[in-house]
């Protein structure tokens, strides 16, 4: 059972997010209808400097898009990380899985304000997941002896 624990799920999970999210949401742009067509043509043909680039609000939207892809990939990879620390480590890189653990917490109200189901579960099922992975390294940090 050391293949599914609460980080190394949090981990698949998160992958997981991030491939549905890059592969469904960035790179298959499928018409939503005539009139979101028309709004996003807009934002692929209306250009304007931003601090001397030329920039387009599609620019913005993809990109910011693929800078969520990114931070997934980080999330997936602490999370991997996390799984392997000893106990008598922990306490030294705990503070690193609560900051995942709110920079999570902020993806999923995010996603809840402005997006939709989908990601909004997927965000509170991983900090679940992370949060019970974070309490059973603290219990068995506390548990083992001192070094």
């Amino acid at each position: 059972m050391k293949h599914f624990t609460f980080f190394r799920i949090a981990a698949y999970l998160t992958v997981l997010f991030c491939t549905a999210h890059t592969a469904g949401g960035m790179l298959a742009q499928e018409s939503l209808g005539p009139a979101a067509d028309a709004v996003f043509a807009a934002m692929k043909s209306t250009h304007f400097d931003f601090n001397g680039a030329d920039s387009t609000w599609y620019g913005f939207w993809f990109g910011f898009g693929l800078t969520v892809s990114a931070f997934l990939v980080l999330v997936a990879v602490v999370a991997f990380v996390l799984d392997r620390v000893t106990p008598d480590a922990w306490p030294q890189v705990q503070v690193i899985a609560w900051a995942l653990i709110l920079a999570m917490t902020f993806n999923g109200v995010i996603a809840w304000r402005y997006f939709f189901a989908g990601p909004t579960a997927f965000s509170v099922v991983i900090v679940g997941l992370l949060v019970a992975g974070a309490m059973r390294k603290a219990r068995a940090a506390a548990a083992a002896p001192p070094r």
